[in-house]
């Protein structure tokens, strides 16, 4: 007796070559993070990018402002630099945007100097609108450098006429 042979396999698979039953679920996948050298490259070249981005924000913000660089003769003394400064919080706040998507893309020593000159940014564009504020404003000197506003002399004497004292 001979045995009948073996039927030819169908040309196509018959199942995924990675589901191996419904018991058993493939294994997970893990996302791997940058590599530390690379991370370290990426973190120095956006601190350089960090520094460059906010000079040239403020300069095009002093030149939105009004203020004459290259006039030798312009008055500069009436502008303000609350402009230039908010320029700069807007560089901050796009650095700590960054530094959101560096963390979601697991390059974690990137998205922490990214969140550090984000904040060193936006404090300085805080602390400058702040002062830049004050100096546009300035606060009123007193009226009478007495002690007590009310007592004022009468003759322009010695204390004793000064009424109040």
């Amino acid at each position: 007796m001979t045995t009948p042979p073996a039927p030819d396999p169908p040309p196509w698979p018959t199942r995924h070559p990675r589901y191996t039953g419904v018991t058993q679920l493939p294994p997970p996948q893990r996302r791997r993070g940058l590599h530390p050298a690379a991370d370290i490259a990426l973190a120095i070249g956006l601190l350089v990018i960090d520094v460059i981005a906010p000079l040239i924000a403020f300069v095009f913000g002093l030149d939105a402002a009004g203020y004459q660089m290259f006039d030798p003769a312009a008055d500069n003394s009436s502008v303000s630099l609350t402009r230039p400064f908010t320029y700069v919080s807007v560089v901050g706040g796009i650095v700590l945007v960054s530094a959101l998507l560096l963390f979601m893309a697991r390059a974690f020593i990137s998205s922490g100097v990214q969140v550090l000159a984000g904040l060193v940014l936006v404090l300085v564009a805080v602390i400058g609108v702040n002062d830049a504020d004050r100096n546009s404003h300035p606060q009123p000197a007193p009226a009478s450098p007495s002690i007590n506003p009310g007592a004022q002399c009468r003759s322009g004497g010695d204390n004793s006429e000064c009424g109040g004292s």
